[in-house]
């Protein structure tokens, strides 16, 4: 089987899971609430759309890390907690194959939740009344965020690679949560652009990023992928 085939059976599978159209049912209620909340929270002169989608996508970009993680982890855990691996190992197409196919996936759906989301949001801030945004500023600040959202899903792949070694997605998911709140604490303390799960929401806020930065989440998604790849490479999966 060549890569294509993989991906195809793999998009498949995926699409064909409860948890590929829950994840969308639940993650709507993020910029659903939070967007509301900006929109009453704000003066009584209004709101503008630059002041609600910095707000917005401020808070969206930190909550897209814990649904990135969830669906890397669960695109390798299943196939353990299932019990699907062993009929995996069993087809006639390389280990690398199988693995890159899902990287794939999990880039393609962690994308497709993250444009979903900030739709949802700018749907509700057009539904409330949001107005006076110039349409270049809306497409710059839509795509800062895909960056900023492409750089949490690099920072997913240790989850990959916890979710392979334990052997099911519950371990990753416990990870994120501690992460999560070492960040704030790490980011109280200045630290955020030297901590890995940190450095997307400065580039959320100020747009560019340092070459230590650059040079510390480059390290940790080549981590986690050469990690998992070495892993299905020499690990007994039973």
């Amino acid at each position: 089987m060549n890569i294509f085939s993989v991906l195809h059976c793999e998009i498949r599978k995926i699409i064909r899971a409860n948890v590929f159209w829950l994840v969308f049912l639940i993650f709507a209620f993020g910029p659903i609430m939070m967007g509301v909340g900006i929109i009453l929270s704000s003066d009584a002169g209004g709101i503008n759309w630059k002041m609600y989608l910095t707000e917005l996508l401020d808070s969206l970009a930190p909550l897209g890390l814990i649904g990135y993680t969830f669906i890397a982890a669960w695109v390798f855990g299943r196939e353990f907690s299932d019990k699907t691996i062993k009929d995996l190992l069993a087809k006639p197409v390389s280990r690398s194959k199988i693995v890159l196919s899902k990287f794939l996936v999990i880039l393609a759906w962690s994308l497709l939740l993250s444009m979903y989301m900030f739709a949802i949001g700018f749907a509700v801030g057009g539904i409330l009344g949001v107005a006076g945004g110039l349409a270049s500023f809306i497409w710059n600040i839509f795509f800062k965020f895909i960056i900023t959202s492409l750089l949490f899903i690099i920072v997913t792949t240790p989850g990959t690679l916890l979710a392979n070694v334990s052997k099911g997605y519950l371990a990753p998911l416990g990870l994120i949560l501690i992460i999560v709140i070492l960040s704030n604490v790490l980011a109280s303390f200045g630290f955020a652009p030297y901590f890995p799960w940190t450095i997307p929401s400065v580039f959320q806020s100020t747009g560019f990023l340092k070459l230590s930065s650059i040079i510390i989440i480059a390290s940790t998604g080549i981590a986690g992928i050469v990690g998992t790849f070495a892993w299905w490479r020499f690990a007994e999966q039973q």
